[in-house]
């Protein structure tokens, strides 16, 4: 399998692109000039470069002399602060009374899984 470069685009520059491969590079493009690494003509003559590219190596060419984006590190869940009180709730209460407290056992757990859930779309059917 051929090596990837970082922005995703195979490195065999024989391969021929879409559109999708060109609006991405174009995208890439202007995020370098809202940086301040390329001028407006500068971002002007890439766009166009990249707007006429029929290969990856087109494609790699307007970005060879520019940073490959840095890629975010995935965002670890939040515990619902609520979730904890009830646990800490809960624990405190047991050791008071002396017998588990249940229903704030289970309030705890459901307010934990429910932080874990990604969020759902609008509109999307489960």
């Amino acid at each position: 399998m051929p090596r990837r470069a970082p922005h995703s685009l195979p490195t065999d520059g024989a391969l021929r692109v879409g559109d999708r491969e060109r609006a991405d590079a174009a995208d890439r493009l202007s995020a370098h000039a809202a940086a301040g690494r390329l001028s407006v003509e500068e971002l002007e003559e890439r766009l166009e470069r990249a707007g006429r590219a029929v290969f990856v190596r087109d494609l790699l060419a307007t970005e060879a002399d520019l940073p490959a984006p840095r890629s975010r590190a995935p965002r670890r869940p939040r515990r619902p602060a609520f979730a904890i009180a009830c646990l800490v709730a809960a624990v405190l209460m047991t050791v008071v009374i002396g017998h588990p407290i249940v229903p704030l056992f289970l309030a705890a757990a459901l307010l934990w899984r429910a932080g874990h859930r990604p969020p759902r779309l609008r509109g999307a059917t489960p």
